[in-house]
This record gives structure tokens, C-alpha cells and sequence, in this order.
């Protein structure tokens, strides 16, 4: 994890977003477990208004390197403070997909976690 040198307004409106967030209702099917879960758009959705509220944004950028796709997420505040984790997974081969298109799964997966 990495953050700027301060995180104190930062983590004192997380707190006050995180008591106000809804749950998120599951609005897909995985076709594979057949369990439902909420979609990243969905999440996206029911947070964006109350995360705004309390100078919260978050971004997403993504990075590969040496064979690997990542996803860098970023929690930012409006007083300029920040904090950001990054996870990568390996670009391998799967039957019928081009490595761009691996890549984009593996990403759209760590968007989600």
C-alpha cells in the first residue's frame, strides 16, 4: 500500500461515506456457480453520490509489466490526500483468446476485487 504523508481527512470521510453506503443489490448471475453477485457497475453505481458527498473519489489505472496486467486503485480525497494498493496477476495463454484479450479479463477481474 502506498499513501501520502497524511491520510487523516481522508480516513474521516471514508468513515462517514462508509456508514452511509447502501448495499450493493446482486444484479448478476455467475454462469459458471450459478451465484448471484453485484456487478462492478452496479457497485460503482450505488457508491458514486455518497463518496462525492464526503470529497472521495476513486480511479483505476492499469499497468502491465514482464508478462503481467494489473490494476492500480487510487482512494483520493479532496485535500490532495491519498492512498493506493496495486495487484497483478500473469498474462497466460487460454484456447480462443488473443493476449489483449486475456489481459482485459484479467483486468476487468481485478477491478472488481
Amino acid at each position: 500500500m502506498n499513501k501520502s504523508e497524511s491520510i487523516q481527512n481522508l480516513a474521516a470521510a471514508l468513515s462517514k461515506a462508509q456508514a452511509e453506503l447502501p448495499a450493493v443489490k446482486f444484479d448478476s448471475v455467475n454462469p459458471f456457480l450459478k451465484n448471484g453477485y453485484a456487478s462492478l457497475g452496479a457497485i460503482i453505481a450505488a457508491a458514486r453520490a455518497t463518496i462525492a458527498k464526503h470529497g472521495l473519489s476513486v480511479s483505476q489505472l492499469t499497468f502491465g509489466e514482464e508478462g503481467t496486467a494489473g490494476v492500480e486503485t487510487v482512494l483520493m480525497h479532496t485535500s490532495g490526500e491519498w492512498i493506493s494498493n496495486s495487484i497483478s496477476m500473469p498474462i497466460g495463454e487460454e484456447k480462443g483468446k488473443s493476449a489483449a484479450q486475456v489481459a482485459g479479463s484479467i483486468i476487468t477481474y481485478l477491478r472488481r476485487y
